[in-house]
């Protein structure tokens, strides 16, 4: 049990921030999707080919309106799915001043976007504690701490991240191509 105590206040010591990621709802698997959409192609299908009307040609125009209407049936679902995804970035900072009461300079601590694609705003960031100066960007949102003589400051700083639209729109349509090319091609 020491040894387990004296590892944690080493660790606690030798680290003085803390970083943790919270994430919210996760992205359905396209699997969840197939049967539903596989299911509305099938029907589909057997209703055209029923049809007896229809030339093969205006089958033809009409199964690739009808695809076209499920796929962007997906993409709008898909898209809700992706804007409804955040990632909080929670950074604790620490630090101790200098005995001799000369200013200790800790620097700057930053909660960053986990993935390239996401970005944070103003009011999705919040800074808590001490402080001695605060940037932020739409990529990460930084704390600095100095401390002097025997004081000890603590600073905290939490920000949301969210996917840009463009890459919601560019991920919901790439994923509605891979799922209805698993679903025509089978």
């Amino acid at each position: 049990m020491k040894k387990q105590m004296a590892l944690f206040t080493f660790l606690v010591l030798s680290f003085p921030c803390f970083l943790f990621a919270e994430e919210g709802p996760r992205l359905k698997p396209l699997q969840n999707y197939k049967q539903q959409f596989q299911a509305e192609w099938i029907l589909l299908v057997s209703t055209l080919d029923r049809n007896n009307k229809l030339s093969f040609q205006n089958k033809l125009v009409r199964y690739d309106k009808e695809v076209a209407r499920l796929k962007s049936l997906f993409v709008t679902e898909r898209a809700n799915e992706y804007r409804s995804l955040s990632v909080t970035v929670v950074t604790t900072h620490y630090c101790n001043g200098r005995p001799s009461g000369t200013p200790r300079n800790c620097g700057f601590v930053c909660a960053e976007r986990p993935d390239q694609n996401m970005y944070t705003m103003e009011e999705w960031v919040t800074f808590n504690g001490d402080s001695m100066g605060q940037i932020m960007n739409e990529a990460k949102a930084c704390l600095k701490l100095e401390a002097r003589g025997k004081s000890r400051k603590k600073g905290r700083v939490s920000a949301v991240f969210k996917y840009r639209k463009s890459y919601i729109d560019f991920m919901s349509a790439a994923d509605a191509d891979v799922l209805f090319n698993e679903i025509l091609i089978k």
